[in-house]
């Protein structure tokens, strides 16, 4: 990849509950997919009140989030044994590989977040996905 640009509003907004089952539902805009990038996924994440990206760890990636809009119940660490903060918009929080994350829109009018990690790598799989009450 040379370099690329992309507003925003030419990103399709996409609603991921069906192609992943349940998991989660939150609508999500896959900006690395318009911009070609190889070495990172970069994504923003449209959440209602109450919907969450549920508690999940990924074995090669690391994961930097930034609140654009809203405020987040954040769950950091492995299950049972959870650190839980609150970031509001302007607020950072990451997770290595291998350390259990996962956040909950609180805010009534929504909130949205971008996501970047990397290596870009697809591990989204259930079997590695925590459930929220056991986090």
């Amino acid at each position: 990849m040379e370099y690329a640009v992309v507003d925003t509003e030419e990103i399709p907004k996409v609603d991921l509950d069906e192609a992943l089952n349940g998991m989660f539902d939150p609508d999500v805009r896959r900006v690395q997919a318009e911009l070609g990038t190889e070495n990172l996924v970069a994504s923003l994440w449209y959440f209602e009140e109450g919907e969450e990206m549920v508690h999940h760890e990924h074995e090669d990636q690391e994961e930097l989030y930034y609140v654009l809009d809203g405020e987040f119940e954040v769950k950091l660490g492995d299950a049972g044994e959870t650190e839980t903060v609150v970031a509001e918009e302007g607020t950072f929080f990451a997770a290595g590989p291998g350390v259990g994350h996962g956040h909950v829109c609180t805010s009534a009018d929504g909130g949205v977040v971008l996501a970047v990690g990397s290596p870009n790598v697809t591990d989204i799989n259930p079997e590695t996905y925590t459930p929220v009450d056991e986090a």
